[in-house]
């Protein structure tokens, strides 16, 4: 199968302008629905939802809906046009039967009230717009010149450029054990779909989940086209229902145009005076994993350098600045650096040997060079990850100053240390250190906590901040279960030699069986961290949010004993911090927040029945379907209660009722989150003023979420709260249920 991609067609598609018609099956329709999901006094957002119930794929969609006052602002997760149609993107296109998809919107009311139009077009049975359907896992193509269509199994053409595939790095999200990522640029030549004789890269067992491999070369090469035989072998891997290539341009991932998806043969897709040194195919099946036998790229290497690691304004590199270790200018302890071993990287050193001298709160500790060695290995690992790549401000730079010099960060490992590892820094320099008890640097989450606390540090506006305090430690573990799990860190730890795949330190207990707990508190400030992995992964594309939301977070604070969630209001208007926190325990109810280890995680733990217990005997019953929130389980500021339901017919109604805590400002945001079984899909239905109703479907499984959300965001220190404390009063509440009842009571 064979596709052309011209820049002409790649900026109408980002235009969200048709560049030809599209056939639509006749008397084939989906359920089209839209529903505010939050407004204030100029302002709203919705949710435009599209299901598939029909038994064929949908493959391109495009609905349309007018107001009469209302104007959006805003859309994410579709391309929109006019007064207004939306589109797919890349990645939602494809609608497998059952399924759905949803995207969000945000406006102005202009004066007017909240409207809730109708949703419109071809495939909502209403009118004849631009939207395709098909049974077959291929899609239609636009009937025009700037793109074609055709099936290939002849891969004997002789290219017009050479397969540098073969001199590339491939790397890749996941790859499963049994299976090898260098099957795909081995030039092998595969009879069939399910030809493993040359191996074959597949990423079982991860359904309904995108997945990528990546190319890169060491100088920038121009690309003609690319070739991809599916991998499918008739169980969990299958070929996908929707795949597209990005390419690197120096700061993002631009997209390049979808790949056919024909089994037993390759795929092609020609570029257009494409230049760069990354090329990237995105894959997801619906139903199963997916996977490749080949991937040819063709091109020529245009003779320009091209670094991998795009420098932020802040880092350095080996540049025009040197790194020194902070030696006359500042040593935190008095170590007599004649005598004293250390070791020096590019951006560290680390001093150590048992020798007598004092290194800190005790002597130094008699630690090996190869553990010296292989923590600075990861220590320069995680700083060229989140320095480097993501924008971080360098932890070589004083807080003192934007211009340099940069430093080494001095490291001691010593005998007396009360714990595995503290950060510390001189308050007139302005330069932290990390200090390790014995050979805790030898521990990669240890010592990437630790720098964790240095990149907050040297961004300096959480510094004698009591507010932040807790969130420190939220921060530090946050920056090493991303160093483990973030597919950035993890390219960064491939290019360095280091081990490619690392678990998540997730802790479910403190998430989930505490969960009715403040945000952050005293309890679980070191395991709050997903809260920012999901800030960061941004499933809800909510503004202001993403990549750089924890470093944001910190620069924007305003030094005047904020929270840090006064930031994130700031961040995030005109959508609150409590619409933000509701929805994010939403989603906690399944580990929805695209972090695929800590949710198998959660799947594979959910089922104890002792967590069950502990996580989710949160009500009393009160007999005729009415139940209310146990005490000790009541949640406090910014946490929530999650409840699983056992569903008793096709339709669930649930009332929250707000029963008040003695505040003024007492509110909550409660939600039904909706799993697929099957799937893995997770939808959500607000409970707006409290009350909703929805149709279950007998694959789903339901949760009641209640956050404790107030209308005024509490100036709380973690530190210091006390059980009168506003953010430590619980939000007293009850439930009527129709149609479920709580699982456990």
């Amino acid at each position: 199968m064979k596709s052309i991609i011209s820049k002409r067609r790649r900026a109408l598609c980002f235009a969200g302008v048709a560049t030809g018609s599209l056939l639509l099956t006749p008397n084939v329709f989906a359920a089209c629905s839209y529903q505010v999901s939050n407004n204030w006094d100029a302002g709203f957002t919705a949710a435009i939802r599209i299901t598939n119930d029909t038994s064929s794929t949908i493959n391109g969609w495009q609905v349309n809906w007018s107001y009469q006052t209302n104007a959006v602002t805003n859309a994410w997760n579709a391309q929109l046009s006019g007064n207004y149609s939306a589109s797919n993107v890349g990645w939602n296109r494809s609608i497998a039967p059952g399924q759905s998809v949803e995207f969000g919107i945000q406006g102005v009311t202009n004066g007017g009230p909240v409207e809730t139009p109708q949703v419109t077009g071809a495939l909502c049975g209403t009118s004849n717009t631009s939207s395709s359907v098909s049974s077959s896992s291929s899609s239609l193509a636009p009937s025009s010149s700037s793109s074609s269509l055709a099936a290939s199994s002849d891969s004997s053409v002789a290219p017009t450029a050479t397969n540098i595939a073969l001199a590339a790095v491939a790397t890749t999200s996941y790859v499963s054990p049994w299976e090898t990522l260098s099957a795909v640029n081995d030039n092998s030549n595969p009879s069939n779909s399910n030809d493993k004789s040359s191996g074959a890269y597949g990423n079982w067992n991860n359904p309904n989940s995108i997945q990528w491999v990546q190319y890169e070369w060491p100088q920038q090469q121009r690309l003609e086209r690319a070739q991809i035989y599916w991998f499918d072998d008739n169980g969990g891997v299958l070929v996908p229902t929707t795949a597209y290539v990005e390419y690197w341009d120096g700061s993002s991932w631009i997209y390049a145009g979808e790949v056919p998806l024909t089994e037993n043969a390759f795929n092609d897709l020609e570029f257009d005076e494409i230049e760069t040194n990354r090329l990237r195919v995105s894959m997801l099946n619906t139903q199963q994993s997916t996977g490749i036998l080949e991937w040819r790229v063709y091109g020529v290497a245009t003779g320009n350098s091209s670094s991998s690691s795009s420098s932020s304004s802040s880092g350095n590199t080996g540049g025009p600045v040197p790194y020194r270790a902070v030696t006359t200018e500042f040593t935190r302890f008095d170590v007599n650096t004649s005598n004293a071993l250390y070791m020096d990287t590019d951006r560290f050193r680390a001093y150590y040997g048992g020798n007598g001298l004092n290194g800190g709160q005790g002597n130094l500790a008699n630690v090996s060079s190869s553990q010296i060695a292989f923590g600075l290995s990861h220590l320069e690992a995680a700083y060229e990850c989140f320095v480097n790549e993501w924008g971080f401000r360098s932890t070589s730079l004083s807080a003192n100053s934007d211009s340099g010099p940069y430093y080494k960060m001095n490291l001691y490992s010593t005998t007396t240390l009360n714990a595995g590892g503290a950060m510390g820094a001189d308050a007139q320099y302005r330069l932290s250190f990390i200090e390790f008890r014995d050979n805790a640097i030898n521990r990669p989450e240890t010592a990437v906590h630790e720098f964790g606390h240095s990149l907050t540090y040297t961004d300096y506006t959480w510094v004698d901040q009591g507010r932040t305090g807790a969130w420190w430690e939220t921060v530090a573990n946050w920056v090493a279960d991303t160093y483990n799990t973030d597919a950035l860190c993890e390219d960064v730890r491939v290019r360095n030699g280091l081990q490619r795949d690392r678990d998540t330190i997730i802790d479910l207990e403190a998430n989930i069986a505490l969960s009715h707990l403040q945000i952050v508190s005293t309890r679980n400030y070191y395991q709050a961290w997903p809260f920012l992995t999901y800030l960061t992964k941004n499933p809800d594309q909510y503004p202001g949010l993403g990549r750089m939301a924890v470093p944001d977070l910190m620069s924007n604070h305003l030094r005047n004993n904020e929270t840090p969630l006064h930031v994130l209001a700031r961040l995030t208007a005109p959508v609150s911090a409590q619409r933000v926190l509701g929805r994010y325990w939403a989603r906690m109810a399944y580990l929805d927040i695209n972090h695929p280890k800590a949710q198998a995680r959660y799947l594979s733990t959910r089922n104890n029945a002792g967590f069950r217990t502990r996580a989710y005997a949160n009500l009393t019953a009160l007999g005729s379907g009415r139940y209310r929130v146990k005490a000790d389980r009541a949640p406090l500021y910014g946490g929530a209660n999650i409840t699983p339901l056992s569903v008793s017919s096709g339709t669930v109604n649930a009332r929250v009722i707000n029963l008040g805590n003695g505040l003024s400002d007492s509110n909550f945001t409660a939600t039904l989150s909706i799993r697929n079984t099957q799937s893995g899909s997770v939808r959500y239905v607000d409970l707006v003023n409290g009350a909703a109703n929805t149709a279950v479907a007998n694959n789903e499984e339901v949760s009641l979420v209640v956050a404790n959300t107030p209308n005024n965001l509490y100036l709380y220190n973690a530190f210091e709260s006390t059980t009168s404390s506003p953010d430590a009063i619980g939000l007293q509440y009850e439930v009527e249920l129709t149609g479920a009842a709580p699982m456990h009571l």
